[in-house]
């Protein structure tokens, strides 16, 4: 890397975002505080003590026993301790308040949020009995249920139901409880249903017929109002290959594509195209290793799945993360967050950057530290670090940081109960550490961020703006190696990656992914300049080679490939001349250009047809058309190419479309 690093400072930057994402957290006092310690002992001490240590293991050992940085790391982690938004039943009671005078009143948007702030800061069932006997959630719950039943959300309203039942609401010879669960049914269409609890309800009241047919009369408004209010059901296209379509390799992975070089190739290892695919095809579908959403999003989207939140289900303990099912809610809450929940806003708090977050949640949602260590294998046998050329002071910042994560793992008794209290890790725990430090070197070069379309207007296509949510962390995906002119167009369905073939690939070519600066949008040379100091290396792709300009720049009249079969040769476009006929410099055959022309010409068409699709907002139609336009035009002509690189964003934009898409 340093052969090529033409900008230091700019890497130094770059390098410390992935690790802090936040100036003002205390972590970098922690980092000042120890450093002040080294450079006035000892200026030379990384470059002469620390960077000599061979191992990750021998330099997180080092700076727990070396006096010179030893007293300053264990006395700042040994004030490591819970902070976290504990439950309030008080607060939770005033906002079920508040959500049933926003209903009265009709401010149905006032009233969800209200009622949604209540079930997250209610403790569970008896946990402050001095407030609504201890059913503060489970009463939560009801009114939220309340709110949805008004808002025509039979769904929702059920779950919610459901759900205040477990947590203690008593439904024996409730009439009010059965008469709501009627709604529910009416409203969700399981007419028969919503009969057998009018019937109990009716039972419940002494066979009380005016209460009867008031509520039919009720059940018969809430099943008109239901069909005259549209419903947007936004759904997920996620690929599956199964059978002899799925890659014995690699997970999530078509058998179309293998992995080929290894990490001694100075390409390491990479996918390329098992057969030929044609544009449009997917390739991959792959679930994340571990996922970590943004924390501006926590009160929006689903801690464990970046589903956007309509119920939210709270954690039992804290207030902090919400979850869009029970289901999410035990899955997270029986591995990673119960390591990490009253540790969450330390961390945050911390100025740690989302990628210390995953390298944690990586071992956190193994449960053990023994599965820990297998799992965190897995990866760092895979992905590559370039440990190598770190820079020392860089990869003491990483190792303390691992300090402060192995410490609230410690606290939060991912290790089990301590019998000391004593920062200092035992064997196991430095085990542990290691792989938390080489996951914050690899996670820097190998993690992708996941987004969502969020669609903002009455438009799905002209208005979809791109949100990223988080960043997961995917094998197969980080096996494609970079290109500025990718041949893949990468989407998510929650927190699974998927990718799309963007144009034909022949059998053996490699396909290239792109990690970030598209030729089409950013010149050669801030391109390099940024993957270098990112990703450190140098770009040699064919559209750096041959400087391909900004899509503003490009010709609308491609190179066409001559017609002369395995001939290969590229020939300039004849431009408005009318001269079809050229001679091959390299077969050295006279070819007409017709024929080539022509199917450009289609190619174009199909275009034209695959926008009016897109405007019509028939994402499936546009896909068909612009995938035939690209194979036919890769056919007999050559990129760089306007129009074609248009339709390639295109065809970008509608799968995008069928992966994660939200609308508020």
């Amino acid at each position: 890397m340093a052969s090529i690093d033409h900008d230091p400072l700019f890497t130094s930057m770059c390098n410390e975002k992935t690790l802090q994402s936040q100036k003002e957290g205390f972590f970098n006092v922690f980092y000042q505080t120890v450093a002040e310690n080294f450079k006035g002992a000892n200026a030379n001490w990384l470059t002469e003590v620390y960077h000599k240590v061979p191992t990750d293991a021998a330099k997180l050992r080092l700076v727990y026993e070396d006096p010179l940085v030893a007293y300053e790391v264990q006395g700042t982690l040994e004030y490591v301790k819970p902070v976290f938004r504990e439950k309030d039943a008080k607060f939770s009671r005033q906002r079920r308040e508040q959500a049933t005078t926003l209903l009265g009143e009709r401010k149905l948007p006032m009233a969800l949020m209200m009622a949604c702030q209540a079930v997250m800061r209610a403790p569970a069932q008896g946990v402050d009995a001095a407030i609504d006997k201890g059913l503060t959630l489970a009463l939560a719950l009801w009114t939220r249920a309340e709110v949805f039943v008004t808002m025509l959300d039979g769904k929702h309203a059920m779950q919610d139901l459901q759900l205040a039942v477990k947590c203690g609401l008593p439904v024996k010879q409730n009439a009010d409880y059965y008469q709501r669960v009627a709604k529910c049914y009416a409203l969700t269409g399981e007419d028969a249903r919503a009969e057998v609890s009018t019937k109990v309800f009716h039972q419940l009241t002494g066979q009380n017929d005016t209460a009867l047919r008031r509520l039919k009369e009720e059940l018969d408004d809430l099943r008109v109002l239901k069909r005259e209010t549209p419903t947007v059901e936004e759904q997920q296209t996620m690929p599956t290959f199964s059978g002899p379509a799925a890659n014995k390799e690699l997970l999530g992975a078509s058998s179309k594509v293998k992995l080929v070089g290894s990490k001694e190739d100075p390409r390491g290892r990479y996918i390329t195209a098992a057969e030929d695919l044609a544009s449009g095809e997917p390739i991959l579908a792959e679930p994340a290793l571990a996922a970590c959403l943004y924390p501006k999003f926590f009160g929006s989207h689903c801690n464990a799945c970046f589903a956007r939140l309509v119920a939210p289900v709270a954690c039992r303990v804290c207030c902090g993360v919400a979850f869009c099912s029970v289901e999410c809610r035990d899955r997270a809450c029986t591995t990673y967050h119960r390591f990490e929940c009253e540790y969450l806003d330390l961390m945050i708090g911390s100025g740690m950057s989302i990628l210390c977050q995953l390298a944690l949640r990586i071992v956190t949602q193994t449960g053990t530290p023994e599965a820990a260590l297998r799992k965190g294998s897995e990866v760092l046998d895979v992905l590559c670090a370039h440990t190598q050329y770190r820079d020392p002071e860089d990869h003491f910042r990483r190792t303390l940081m691992t300090t402060f994560l192995l410490r609230c793992l410690q606290k939060a008794e991912f290790f089990g109960r301590r019998t000391t209290e004593s920062p200092e890790p035992t064997e196991l725990e430095l085990q542990v550490g290691a792989v938390l430090l080489g996951l914050l070197q690899t996670l820097q070069f190998n993690a992708h961020e996941v987004y969502e379309t969020r669609i903002t207007g009455n438009h799905r296509i002209d208005s979809a703006k791109v949100q990223y949510l988080g960043v997961g962390i995917y094998r197969a995906a980080s096996m494609f190696n970079h290109e500025c002119y990718p041949g893949v167009l990468r989407t998510f369905c929650g927190t699974s990656i998927v990718f799309h073939t963007s144009r034909p690939l022949r059998t053996g070519a490699v396909i290239p992914e792109n990690y970030g600066p598209h030729f089409l949008r950013q010149a050669k040379a801030l391109r390099q300049r940024n993957l270098r100091s990112r990703y450190w290396f140098k770009c040699d792709c064919r559209t750096c080679t041959e400087d391909w300009p900004l899509l503003e720049q490009l010709s609308d009249e491609p190179r066409l490939l001559c017609p002369t079969a395995r001939c290969g040769n590229v020939l300039p476009h004849p431009g408005k001349s009318g001269q079809h006929q050229a001679k091959c410099t390299l077969c050295k055959k006279q070819v007409n250009l017709e024929p080539g022309l022509r199917m450009v010409e289609t190619a174009l068409d199909l275009y034209t047809s695959g926008a009016e699709m897109m405007a019509n907002e028939q994402i499936d139609q546009a896909i068909e058309l612009l995938t035939r336009g690209i194979n036919i035009f890769m056919q007999v002509a050559v990129p760089p190419h306007k129009p074609t690189h248009v339709a390639e964003e295109s065809l970008r934009v509608c799968f995008a479309d069928k992966g994660t898409t939200s609308r508020y």
